[in-house]
């Protein structure tokens, strides 16, 4: 008697198929290293190759895209996306909504990680990234204490040493971190109206810059650390990190 061949396994579901071009997509970035803006296969390319409709090429990529690994626009083909922080930012957000975090609990991750950012970017900076930095903390001083353009150069400078590291990933960490910091340092303002507050803020950063332009990777790290003792002052009048949309208690 002629031996019954194994049963086929199912077709893949319709969800299953978008999950495959998915996890196909994701393993092409990958495995070739595709840097941001590289084009991806078309709809067509990709569904004739992996013999799924183009519908659900069509799903894969909007997943992916509300993910942040590939930019999708009209009329042009699907893209590599740049390491953006929103991603992670929706993350830490939905994290908070049932337990909001001290300022002083982000400020302690914020350290963790800026201390060797400064060192990396001591090391790696470019002149235009060191004169960016200059500029930055001449943005803070003119703008002055208790404003919401102060807090954007601050947060500017962070975003421009981050960059500096030549390491996309430090972007991403800091940035999504101090998108959660912003809301909550709004309540230490009053601490830097004091002229002598704010003046010992705006030299940190100069003094940090200065390391960084210099190229002295433990200055710098120094000068972060003096950064983050100031900051603590004004953290404490911070209150928690509350989830977008909500005030801070």
């Amino acid at each position: 008697m002629t031996p019954r061949p194994p049963d086929l396994p199912d077709a893949p579901t319709a969800p299953g198929r978008a999950q495959q071009a998915e996890t196909h997509l994701l393993a092409l970035i990958r495995d070739h290293a595709l840097p941001p803006g590289t084009p991806l296969p078309s709809e067509g390319q990709l569904s004739a190759q992996l013999g799924i409709s183009r519908g659900m090429i069509r799903e894969a990529y909007r997943a992916l895209a509300a993910r942040g690994v590939v930019s999708v626009a009209n009329g042009r083909a699907p893209r590599v996306a740049a390491p953006h922080p929103d991603p992670l930012t929706a993350v830490l957000e939905h994290a908070l909504l049932g337990q909001p975090a001290s300022a002083a609990q982000v400020l302690e991750i914020r350290r963790a990680l800026e201390l060797q950012v400064a060192a990396l970017a001591a090391t790696h900076r470019t002149g235009a990234q060191a004169a960016a930095l200059r500029r930055s903390v001449s943005a803070m001083r003119q703008a002055g204490p208790g404003t919401d353009a102060f807090i954007e150069h601050d947060l500017h400078f962070h975003t421009l040493l981050a960059g500096a590291t030549g390491n996309p990933l430090h972007g991403v960490l800091v940035g999504a971190l101090h998108a959660l910091l912003a809301r909550s340092i709004r309540g230490g303002l009053p601490h830097y109206a004091d002229p002598a507050h704010f003046g010992a803020l705006i030299a940190v950063h100069d003094r940090l810059a200065q390391a960084v332009e210099t190229g002295d990777a433990e200055a710098a790290t120094e000068r972060m650390r003096e950064h983050f003792a100031l900051a603590e002052l004004a953290v404490s009048l911070a209150g928690t990190v509350a989830p977008a949309g909500q005030p801070a208690p």
